[in-house]
């Protein structure tokens, strides 16, 4: 198949290149930069376009949209111009593909105590700016579906993987010298995915022979996590030493936050951040899993030891932090 990847110069996009250009496929990275990483050109062939701007239709069988502004603090204008009006120039460019996919967020939830299932997204719900835009992208691709066009919406939580800049970094201002002033509570569980869990997704996708037009799913890793415990045992990987972590008490949290405002102790601390780490964030995904048949072997443990090597690759945290742009293509 001819695959497009819009937003191919970031984590998400560039990770998907090179899973489906080794799956065999033949790839068409699609970015605004004029000029890509050299490294990008071994496994795709390139479009420069601005999904901000009217698309020229795409010459591809394929079109998995993962380009978005993912942001804690741009205002609510430049994501509804990039989540949807992006999303928008991109389905309208696709309308000669057979298949469309679009890389949501697990953010147009308002997560409790339960699992959040696809049918809970709701804009009435108390959501981020970030989260709105998202759920607000979504309803374009229940629009217009061309007669012979199958689409796919997939909502992860927290990308994580080879490439990644923005968890990560996140992490990393977590830690001071030795000690990780950690906002999350020890008991707070998450959802987390792979992103080579979200290309697997997509494969199996493809290879469905009966499909409805329009298919929406939760996607994470198998494992439901302690956010705590895997920030240190990631931390610890990379920094090849033991670390303390001092978790920090729920009620202190939002004295921290408004502290950090003046004082910017942690780098990107912000109450949008805190809102979406100190709650239980957990997806059900029964539904991927019976419509896609959906079994994923990737995971935060199996996957630790690899990320660390490749930011231990890249020169270590400093130089990593110091090449953010590039991350997904070193």
């Amino acid at each position: 198949m001819k695959i497009a990847i819009t937003g191919a110069n970031g984590f998400e996009g560039a990770s998907l290149c090179r899973y489906f250009h080794n799956a065999g496929h033949q790839v068409i990275a699609i970015g605004r930069t004029k000029n890509p990483h050299p490294n990008l050109l071994n496994y795709a062939s390139y479009l420069q376009a601005d999904i901000l701007k009217p698309i020229v239709p795409l010459e591809a069988d394929v079109c998995i949209h993962s380009a978005s502004l993912k942001s804690d603090t741009a205002s609510y204008k430049d994501l509804f111009l990039s989540n949807v009006e992006g999303t928008l120039n991109v389905v309208e460019a696709s309308k000669y593909c057979s298949h469309v996919i679009h890389i949501s967020s697990s953010a147009v939830y308002e997560f409790g105590d339960s699992p959040a299932k696809e049918i809970d997204a709701s804009i009435e719900n108390d959501l981020t700016d970030y989260g709105e835009t998202k759920l607000l992208s979504e309803e374009i691709l229940h629009l217009d579906i061309p007669l012979a066009q199958k689409r796919l919406i997939l909502r992860p939580r927290a990308i994580y993987g080879i490439g990644d800049r923005v968890l990560l970094p996140r992490l990393f201002n977590l830690l001071k010298r030795k000690t990780i002033f950690c906002p999350v509570e020890s008991k707070i569980k998450t959802s987390l995915t792979n992103i080579k869990n979200v290309g697997y997704a997509i494969q199996l996708f493809l290879n469905q022979k009966e499909l409805p037009n329009l298919q929406v799913f939760n996607i994470a890793d198998e494992h439901v996590y302690s956010l705590q415990d895997e920030i240190l045992k990631l931390l610890t990987e990379i920094e090849e030493e033991q670390l303390n972590l001092i978790s920090i008490p729920g009620g202190a949290i939002n004295i921290l936050t408004r502290l950090n405002s003046k004082l910017k102790f942690i780098r990107n601390l912000n109450p949008v951040l805190i809102q979406s780490i100190s709650r239980n964030a957990i997806l059900d995904t029964f539904c991927i899993r019976k419509e896609l048949n959906y079994n994923p072997e990737n995971n935060f443990q199996n996957s630790r030891l690899e990320i660390a090597q490749w930011v231990k690759n890249m020169g270590g945290k400093n130089a990593y932090l110091s090449n953010l742009a590039m991350a997904p293509w070193l």
